[in-house]
């Protein structure tokens, strides 16, 4: 019994001499993928020394591309719905996923296989997310255009449809505010539209500089993050026209500048002759012009 116990040992290490594979990874570049992007599948391996066999390349539990060495041709593909392989780009460390749909979303794995006498096995999992980005910038309205303090302010923001929804989030004065309704809205397409609802009471400390503002962010991941922005101004009342009237100061006014008028006026019509002689009128002399000046003063 102990002898068989002895020549167990020694052919287990013998084996693991020969076939030490260890440490298979799998990186996915990039880690989030935009719908119809494309995936990079990288996987790595330390064989010790021991032959190749294969590596072999999984949706779930569906093989869609294998790599074998020692055959030829040395790398097969296996149809599987939406799954487009760039041969150019795959070998037997990589393969190269091209036009990626949401439907794709899910584990991918790859397997290493070392050569003979063991063909020791190890495989690696990484969950590779496949999303679809909203097509536009969020939009962002309120229920007016104006408001006076003591008045609540309604304002809803909306993202356009994507998957995951988008994270919605609206600031008032670059400070967040608390959403009194969020609610999603799935589309035929299997997208979701994000919905979001404030309402904020308006005081005279919201208008910092005479503008009040309102933003909403969109973001998803680290791939989106798109805004929209309302601004308003501080609350005006509607300016009084003044009255001209000829009582008061502004006839005060009008008397206190006709001396100074005739002053300037005077000598222009004394400078011309208009015959005012043929009807027993005559200029005035330098002595009655100033007669008159200080008369009128």
């Amino acid at each position: 019994m102990q002898e068989m116990f002895t020549v167990f040992i020694q052919l287990l290490f013998i084996f693991q001499g020969v076939t030490s594979l260890r440490d298979v990874k799998l990186l996915v570049e990039p880690t989030t993928v935009v719908r119809g992007g494309t995936a990079a599948l990288i996987c790595s391996r330390d064989m010790q020394g021991a032959p190749l066999y294969s590596v072999k390349w999984y949706r779930g539990n569906h093989e869609f591309y294998r790599f074998t060495p020692m055959e030829t041709p040395s790398t097969r593909v296996f149809g599987l719905p939406g799954i487009y392989v760039d041969m150019n780009r795959s070998n037997g460390s990589q393969v190269l996923l091209r036009r990626m749909d949401l439907g794709l979303a899910g584990n991918f794995s790859c397997e290493v296989t070392a050569e003979s006498p063991s063909f020791a096995t190890q495989i690696a999992t990484k969950f590779i997310d496949v999303i679809a980005l909203p097509t536009s910038i969020p939009v962002l309205s309120a229920d007016k255009d104006r408001y006076q303090p003591g008045e609540i302010l309604r304002a809803n923001c909306t993202s356009p449809p994507a998957r995951p929804s988008a994270n919605l989030t609206i600031f008032v004065n670059e400070e967040p505010v608390r959403a009194s309704e969020t609610s999603l809205h799935p589309s035929e397409s299997g997208l979701l539209t994000t919905k979001v609802n404030i309402d904020i009471k308006v005081t005279p400390a919201l208008f910092p500089g005479g503008r009040l503002r309102v933003a909403c962010y969109a973001t998803m991941y680290n791939v989106y993050n798109k805004s929209a922005k309302l601004d308003f101004l501080t609350p005006e009342t509607d300016p009084r026209p003044e009255r001209i009237t000829l009582n008061g100061g502004a006839s005060r006014t009008f008397l206190s500048w006709l001396p100074l008028f005739l002053l300037f006026f005077l000598p222009l019509v004394s400078g011309q002759d208009f015959g005012f002689e043929e009807f027993g009128y005559y200029s005035y002399d330098d002595e009655s012009e100033k007669n008159l000046i200080l008369s009128l003063v």
